[in-house]
């Protein structure tokens, strides 16, 4: 534990931080299911478990993903030895409804697939800047998965050259009290 500001709270959340610097050191296969279970334990609206998680590892599944990245995000991106497709399952529900939670479910679960990472000593960094629309089309998803984020991991290139990343200052907590109007 870590105190800050009078607080205590998990390291792994301390030290966490988004790389954009990966060595390209392979991740061991026993980690990588570690971090996919820890995300499957992440709490979900009825237990619906939405979340799908798609792994590249190799060179070709993670050049089929990268080209539908922006090209820059291509740049650094490939030295990270993991690409995981994030993904929610928006249909297929306990009552037959659109699951309006499914994001905000896949996005716990992305949470604690990061924080088992910076655990065993990975780092993460999810991309937003791919073509969607096109990237459904090639895995010929149902209309009912929703695509959210690509998810580079691997272990942090050298110290040096991560260092600036991990003094990106923090926001202050900004909790407004709820009232009526």
């Amino acid at each position: 534990m870590r105190r800050v500001l009078d607080q205590e709270i998990m390291n792994e959340m301390m030290e966490r931080y988004s790389t954009m610097y990966f060595s390209e050191e392979p991740v061991d296969d026993a980690d990588l299911n570690a971090m996919l279970l820890a995300a499957t334990q992440a709490p979900s609206a009825y237990n619906e478990q939405p979340w799908r998680f798609f792994v590249a590892k190799t060179p070709q599944d993670k050049e089929m993903l990268m080209e539908y990245m922006l090209p820059g995000e291509k740049e650094w991106i490939s030295k990270a030895p993991v690409l995981i497709l994030l993904a929610g399952n928006m249909g297929d529900t306990h009552n037959g409804l659109y699951n309006y939670w499914t994001a905000f479910d896949t996005g716990c679960a992305w949470g604690y697939l990061t924080l088992e990472a910076q655990r065993r000593g990975y780092v993460t960094h999810c991309i937003g800047s791919f073509d969607r629309v096109d990237l459904r089309g090639e895995f010929q998803a149902s209309e009912d998965l929703e695509i959210y984020g690509i998810v580079a991991l691997g272990r942090p290139a050298d110290a040096s050259v991560t260092a600036k990343e991990k003094q990106m200052p923090r926001k202050t907590v900004n909790a407004v009290q709820l009232r009526r109007r």
